[in-house]
């Protein structure tokens, strides 16, 4: 069953190597046990092998992560090293914004489950609709992980539009998180990322918006998964087209991410709240 869930994960990412790092950092943490690393791996090999076939028999597909849209970066410039710091913060504390909405969110979901989930789906629908009325926006930006979504954020030009879609996708997905309507808290986080990265090159046009997007990516998710190796291999293979260049943003991205992560698990705001034990008559 194990590896069977190691093989479908590997399958979502379109990429085994990513998986292969995420199970490489859990054993690091002593979250997974060693031993399970190699069939682990031989897992993953098989189930690519499904997607991509073998000789005559045709496979089942698979699907790239890619940002389509985005210039190839050829040289990295002082500005852009001084802006990825800052985006960097800024990406992680958007993804653990939505991160303390969960856990407010899971408070009421452990009282009340069918209330958490039936809210969670009224006003994720509602915040996409307001979302689509406002703005150039479609409702794929808030309504799904965000992994479709990705390339049209890259095409909006309007601050306050970005704005939006970010705050929108923050309480969706922190409601997602709390209530257990979810699929999974990656491509939310990178999502998030993309889109931060996206307002802040509006702001200020003068930095490479490939170059911000590999630091948003890396940093909300190294913060929200505190995974800062598959963070940021996961950032540069998102944006692989735009050349090798870019791999210092992803590191800087996810070491900062991770940075921010911890420093604010210190103060115990994203801790989540311990069950109230059950009195005794």
């Amino acid at each position: 069953m194990v590896l069977g869930g190691v093989a479908a994960i590997g399958a979502i990412f379109g990429n085994p190597f990513v998986t292969g790092f995420v199970l490489l950092e859990f054993a690091a943490m002593g979250a997974l046990p060693a031993m399970i690393l190699i069939p682990a791996f031989v897992a993953l090999a098989a189930g690519y092998l499904v997607q991509i076939g073998v000789g005559p028999l045709t496979g089942l597909g698979t699907h790239s992560l890619a940002v389509d849209g985005l210039a190839s970066y050829t040289q990295v410039r002082v500005i852009d090293l001084v802006g990825a710091l800052a985006i960097a913060v800024a990406a992680a504390a958007v993804a653990l914004l939505a991160r303390g909405v969960g856990v407010r969110v899971v408070v009421l979901a452990r009282r009340y489950a069918v209330v958490a989930l039936v809210a969670t789906a009224v006003i994720t629908s509602a915040l996409a609709l307001l979302v689509r009325s406002s703005s150039d926006a479609s409702i794929d930006a808030v309504m799904f992980s965000g992994q479709e979504g990705m390339a049209e954020i890259l095409t909006l030009t309007s601050v306050s539009t970005v704005l939006l879609v970010v705050v929108a996708k923050l309480i969706a997905y922190g409601f997602a998180l709390g209530s257990g309507f979810r699929g999974g808290p990656i491509f939310p986080a990178v999502f998030l990322g993309v889109a931060t990265a996206t307002v802040l090159t509006l702001v200020f046009p003068s930095l490479s918006l490939t170059a911000m997007v590999v630091v948003g990516i890396a940093a909300s998710t190294a913060a929200a998964l505190k995974l800062p190796f598959t963070s940021a291999l996961l950032a540069l293979l998102i944006v692989a087209g735009a050349g090798m260049d870019i791999a210092p943003f992803a590191i800087i991205g996810a070491v900062v991410g991770l940075i921010v992560r911890l420093a604010l698990d210190r103060t115990g705001l994203l801790e989540v709240p311990s069950r109230e034990p059950a009195h005794q008559p």
